[in-house]
């Protein structure tokens, strides 16, 4: 059963190498570009580094680290809202600009991907994989494995 745990840990490996491959021309990493993809998604509301590091289900340090480096690129900025502990973050215009460029581009490529990624499998089998994903991440997220005694 070991063995499972791996493959996660391999897919995962191999997504982020191509998607670095893939957008170091905008220089940018996967994190870098996750973090700025989202942000475009919920460019309506007033994101925080709070909402951020929920939505990734990381450490708030980590989403600061992000933050620092798409301030520094002139990507994102914190808004300029007094009085609150808590500064929403929004992109600039140019991080805009380049969020609705890769999210184009990814609509073009993202049949490609699942093409590749699924091969050999049936629209059942795509199915199948999708329940099992869904519950071993519940699972995860369970209160056995966030306090766990193994």
């Amino acid at each position: 059963m070991c063995e499972l745990r791996y493959y996660f840990k391999k897919i995962h490996n191999q997504l982020e190498t191509g998607f670095n491959r893939k957008y170091k021309k905008y220089g940018l990493t996967s994190t870098q570009l996750d973090v700025l993809l989202y942000l475009s998604k919920n460019s309506h509301g007033e994101n925080t580094l709070t909402d951020l590091a929920a939505h990734f289900n990381v450490k708030h340090t980590s989403v600061i680290h992000v933050q620092r480096i798409l301030e520094k690129k002139g990507l994102i900025c914190k808004s300029a809202v007094s009085g609150t502990r808590s500064r929403p973050i929004r992109l600039t215009d140019r991080g805009e600009q380049l969020g609705r460029q890769i999210f184009s581009e990814m609509e073009q490529t993202s049949p490609l991907l699942d093409q590749v990624m699924f091969a050999g499998l049936s629209d059942a089998d795509r199915k199948l994989l999708e329940r099992m994903l869904q519950q071993i991440y519940e699972n995860l997220t369970s209160d056995a494995f966030q306090n766990p005694d193994f």
